[in-house]
């Protein structure tokens, strides 16, 4: 597949939201109450806006979407920015909550929130704040007359204010100007500075923001670099191990992980500028000031691979006995005809592991966005003798072809039926397609002529088998080398230290599918929509680690794949573990498990977002390998049910890919690569063509954009699969059932496909199934003569 791409997920865990007060009115029964609860925002009573601010908040998240859009038809977002300058501090405390709350829930609510300037009100607050906090860490005399409350009120509105400018950086793009021009660069690195003086939830706060502000966005890189005291002190949290009182080792992990973070998203523009400074310079860049730059990654990759190393099915277990002791608070509140209640303990333990699992998912984005950049590059460089072998591929997501391909050419007389549909065809676009026609590099897309050329064969006479042992000698020692230089480099700093903790975050706990988490909780009322709720956030936050674990993961395959490929020739064992491993996580995940009826959407959705990514590792080491894992008859079943009730055409097409590297295995494999042909010919393939073929032409194409994706990923693979009738399995399989007839009667269907493809609106869409029927036409020339040519 190419490089892996960076892997930056917009679904980060907010901050913590501010809790709102105990005992408060949290339910409306008219659109008339709104308008008194609002006007109490502004009331003279400090109490009455306390009161009003919180409800908000708490309504602002209620399951009802009327209510919020009760609210926000009455302009709640004015009347709580207008009480952001409120004189008490509770009340802007419940403000800022209510609007961080509002914007974490609600994405046009948080467009709203940026459209009403929220920006000024917070750049007023932040001078008093950042002086009050001075006071704080220096302990001074105005410290002195700040009692304990006074000190939280500070803490927690910062956190408020800087939370609601993350959000708004993650969610609205056009925020980022307007963030950018507050300049508040120097005010959150001051907070690390002083690590051990101010709360750690506050210093993560601000390190989550200033990684997202950091990441992809020139103008705030450009403002880190200019304060060199700012990147020494991130250098500093980076590399060291703080303790102490109020500083936990896992606070400090966090710390340091967010710090290098920060400074991971500006390394290549520090580098870049350093490379322009020293160019004319002979040692080049001095020692003193890349040294830092080097060691960064070795340094961020230990201490994630320390912080990532955690019991999940114990947190699991932790989890279920919080959330029976929730239910069970909720169940004896409701009996004492209780509406609200403040929050228990479990629920706070809850919110920690949320925040524990958020953060582990962090470090994961970070430990593949530096084996993306620094694993790929290094390998670039130190294992730039290592081959791919004939079998590579390139990115396969652009669904093209370079190795085991032939010449499109002219066809012979035999071919005058496609040849005059492609002229009609040819005439229909110039009538009916305002587009220019695709111009297709023909030494790129066909499969190559089975006839040797003279020079070919008298090349093929002289290859004899000293010279085969020579080459195999030659390979062995290649990939000895690049073994030798895997152990030394950061993939192999990955492989020996970082995928061990994936495949244990990855691993499905008993709270990672929702019918198992409602049996471990204990609950038998599945009415009981509230704890339904609570119990789905949790499956969801375990799988969505899952998934982050399993991208990580991917990205490791991706790099050997691409850079370091023989590694996998020395180790066998390495390829049967993983793939033993990904097969677990689908079985399991692909459970039979009874789900009540009513859960049934939630629960395939909650599954699949783990298998997606654990079928995608599965697809790029089965490629890695030219289809040599492991695979059982029974497992290949489970792939094509997979296919199946795919609820995405975008997971059909990597167990399609898996199915199709799989089938390529041989010698020895002729029964499996049967199924898989007959199935990727006749269900993948021909059954959606000839749909699609009985639609009118000029009707709405019977394809979804979507639906088109597994076709031309199985089309793809099929060219490969059956490209030399030396394999074994082509004459008992592609001659003996018939393929070439068979695809000969898919060449007009899977034309006719292509054409019903508006260029101007799916243009690269169109461009690859152009290229996918283009090489069909050459592959059913090319296996037509390959066995007279032989």
């Amino acid at each position: 597949m190419g490089r892996a791409p960076k892997r930056t997920f917009k679904d980060r865990a907010n901050p913590l939201v501010t809790t709102a007060v105990p005992g408060i009115a949290t339910q409306v029964a008219s659109k008339e109450e709104v308008p008194a609860l609002l006007k109490k925002l502004s009331s003279s009573d400090a109490n009455d806006r306390v009161w009003a601010a919180a409800s908000a908040s708490n309504l602002l998240l209620s399951e009802d979407p009327k209510v919020r859009r009760m609210l926000l038809a009455n302009n709640v977002v004015s009347a709580l920015i207008e009480r952001m300058s409120d004189s008490v501090p509770d009340v802007v405390i419940q403000a800022t909550g209510a609007l961080h709350n509002l914007a974490a829930a609600d994405q046009g609510a948080a467009e709203e929130i940026s459209r009403k300037n929220i920006y000024a009100s917070i750049q007023q607050l932040i001078p008093r704040l950042a002086k009050s906090i001075d006071d704080i860490v220096k302990d001074n005399e105005a410290a002195k007359e700040l009692d304990a409350n006074d000190r939280t009120s500070v803490f927690l509105t910062t956190d408020n204010l800087i939370s609601i400018l993350w959000v708004l950086c993650e969610t609205v793009p056009a925020s980022l100007k307007q963030i950018n021009d507050m300049a508040l660069l120097p005010f959150l690195i001051s907070f690390f500075n002083v690590i051990g003086k101010l709360p750690s939830s506050l210093i993560q706060t601000a390190g989550q923001f200033l990684y997202t502000l950091t990441d992809d966005n020139a103008p705030a890189k450009r403002a880190l670099i200019s304060h060199p005291s700012a990147i020494q002190a991130l250098m500093k949290v980076a590399a060291t191990q703080h303790t102490g009182e109020t500083v936990t080792h896992e606070d400090s992990a966090v710390m340091r992980i967010l710090a290098g973070g920060i400074l991971s998203n500006i390394k290549q523009t520090v580098i870049a500028q350093l490379e322009r400074t020293y160019k004319a310079r002979p040692d080049g860049i001095p020692e003193d000031e890349i040294r830092p730059w080097e060691d960064l990654s070795k340094t961020l990759v230990q201490v994630i691979s320390e912080y990532i190393s955690f019991d999940l099915h114990a947190a699991a277990s932790h989890a279920a006995a919080s959330i029976k002791a929730v239910v069970s608070a909720r169940a004896e509140a409701a009996a004492n005809g209780i509406e609200s209640m403040p929050g228990t303990k479990h629920e706070t333990d809850l919110d920690t592991l949320s925040t524990r699992i958020s953060y582990v998912q962090l470090a994961l984005e970070l430990a593949a966005n530096i084996f993306t950049d620094e694993g790929a590059s290094e390998s670039d460089s130190s294992l730039e003798n290592d081959t791919a072998g004939p079998e590579s591929r390139v990115d396969s997501s652009k669904n093209t072809k370079n190795g085991n391909s032939a010449h499109a050419s002219e066809q012979d007389d035999e071919d005058h039926e496609m040849a005059d549909s492609d002229s009609e065809d040819q005439e229909q676009d110039q009538e009916g397609d305002e587009d220019e026609d695709v111009d297709v590099d023909e030494d790129g897309m066909g499969y190559e002529s089975a006839a040797l050329s003279d020079n070919d064969d008298e090349y093929a006479n002289d290859f004899d088998a000293d010279d085969m042992e020579q080459l195999l000698a030659e390979e062995g020692t290649a990939a000895q080398k690049t073994d030798d230089a895997v152990q030394h480099s950061i993939l192999g700093i990955f492989i020996t230290n970082i995928v061990p903790s994936l495949q244990r975050l990855a691993e499905p706990t008993a709270m990672s599918t929702l019918p198992n988490a409602i049996k471990e909780c204990g609950m038998s009322n599945i009415s009981d929509s509230e704890s339904i709720k609570l119990v789905s956030s949790i499956v969801e936050t375990f799988a969505n680690l899952h998934d982050r674990a399993l991208g990580c993961f991917n990205n490791v395959l991706l790099v050997i794949e691409e850079s370091a490929k023989s590694w996998f020739r020395m180790h066998s064992d390495a390829i049967a573990s993983w793939w033993q491993f990904l097969i677990a996580v689908a079985e399991h995940l692909f459970g039979i498990e009874n789900t009540p009826q009513e859960l049934a959407s939630i629960d395939q959705n909650l599954r699949f977002i783990v298998l997606e990514p654990a079928i995608g590792c599965m697809w790029t080491l089965a490629r890695s390998v030219s289809g040599n894992v492991p695979v059982t008859s029974q497992q290949i079943e489970g792939l094509i049910q997979v296919c199946e009730i795919a609820p995405t055409a975008d997971i059909r097409a990597k167990a399609v890919g898996v199915l199709g590297n799989v089938a390529r295995r041989q010698p020895g494999h002729i029964e499996e690569n049967k199924r898989i042909g007959l199935y990727l010919l006749e269900t993948v393939i021909a059954s959606p063509l000839t749909m699609s073929s009985a639609t009118s032409s000029s009707s709405a194409p019977a394809l979804t954009h979507a639906a088109i994706e597994p076709i031309i990923e199985a089309l793809d693979l099929f060219y490969d699969i059956y490209s030399d009738m030396e394999f074994d399995y082509d004459e008992p399989v592609f001659v003996q059932c018939g393929f070439l007839a068979k695809i000969r009667q898919l060449y007009q269907p899977a034309h006719k496909l292509a054409k019903k493809i508006d260029r101007r609106k799916n243009k690269s869409l169109r461009d690859r199934t152009d290229l996918a029927v283009q090489n069909l036409h050459a592959f059913i020339s090319y296996k037509e003569s390959e066995r007279k040519t032989k």
